[in-house]
């Protein structure tokens, strides 16, 4: 009864983290559409939790090799073993509570950091302290985490810039009337980005959750359970519902004074990229990805006008909360040791 209550508070816990990133990092999903004036808030957050809401259950048909990267972060063998229980329950439990703390902080600051990166900084951080370097997957870290905190970013920059590029190209002779075009394409690049931000973030929600599994049953979970990616699908719906508009504020109006064709190639940007890691099994941030497609839709257009200042504040967030989480989570280990 006892392990129970334990694992069914430990699954609270891990879909508190999955709602907090869905008004955290999911509002990055509707920013430049609100920012466009293209939709109004409530409209443009409903529609996109219902694709959110959807998304996950992709997982069933294309696979979820994120979910695995964030398994193997930390050696399998060593928290599924019964005899090592408490150690694992203190080291899960440390990882995801520090996430969540991280999360909630940059929120109230209206910051746009990574919910990816805070919960990977914490089980890497908890990970360290309870079974030392030598059981960190080094290889995935540094591989699919660490380098795509670099790559994807600039990948978007790049990819922002050159569609940018080419859609003035094609639009130098267009009428005024193309803007109401761009209205409304904004809508299907909307459900684009929708789609893939859950794709790759419920993924994350469910390898901890599968932990978890491998913790209370001893063995490396490999099925998830269909309660799981609906739970992952609800929570992360439901908080780009509420939105997080300090954050939407910064994303859509702070780095680039956005309009439909702008909100158009960023969203198209993202979705793409964002796609592409999910492919690849890179639990990637869908705030670096959209702010870094924004900072090159808005420099091929008029580079003197992106607000740098705004966009290295976002960049500072991005390098420090890895460290940050993860030195809170090797902390919290030890706090959580004693009460496990």
């Amino acid at each position: 009864m006892a392990n129970t209550i334990t694992l069914i508070v430990l699954c609270v816990l891990v879909f508190s983290f999955t709602f907090v990133n869905g008004f955290h990092d999911g509002c990055n999903v509707v920013a430049t559409l609100i920012a466009s004036r293209a939709m109004r808030p409530k409209v443009a957050l409903a529609m996109a939790g219902l694709v959110e809401f959807l998304s996950p259950f992709a997982i069933l048909v294309l696979g979820a090799s994120v979910s695995g990267t964030m398994q193997k972060l930390v050696n399998a063998s060593l928290y599924s073993d019964p005899s090592m229980k408490s150690v694992a329950l203190a080291f899960i439990t440390a990882g995801i509570v520090s996430a969540i703390s991280w999360n909630l902080l940059t929120w109230k600051l209206g910051i746009p950091a990574s919910s990816s990166h805070a919960l990977i900084g914490g089980v890497v951080g908890a990970g360290l302290a309870a079974y030392g370097a030598s059981n960190i997957s080094w290889d995935y870290f540094f591989g699919k985490v660490v380098l795509m905190i670099f790559l994807t970013p600039a990948i978007s920059f790049v990819v922002g810039f050159v569609v940018m590029k080419i859609t003035l190209f094609l639009l130098k002779k267009a009428s005024r009337g193309v803007n109401k075009f761009f209205v409304y394409i904004q809508w299907l690049m909307m459900a684009f980005l929708a789609f893939n931000h859950p794709y790759n973030d419920s993924q994350k929600s469910l390898g901890i959750i599968m932990i978890l599994m491998s913790i209370f049953y001893g063995t490396s979970a490999t099925d998830f359970p269909l309660w799981g990616i609906a739970l992952a699908a609800l929570m992360l719906s439901s908080g780009i519902m509420l939105g997080g508009f300090g954050i939407i504020k910064t994303v859509g109006t702070g780095i680039y004074r956005v309009r439909p064709v702008h909100s158009f190639a960023s969203q198209f940007t993202a979705g793409a990229v964002i796609l592409g890691a999910s492919m690849v099994g890179a639990p990637v941030s869908a705030s670096q990805i959209v702010s870094s497609s924004i900072m090159g839709v808005g420099s091929a257009e008029h580079y003197k006008h992106v607000h740098w200042g705004v966009m290295g504040k976002i960049i500072t967030s991005w390098i420090i909360t890895i460290p940050i989480v993860g030195t809170l989570g090797a902390i919290l280990f030890f706090v959580f040791r004693l009460v496990f």
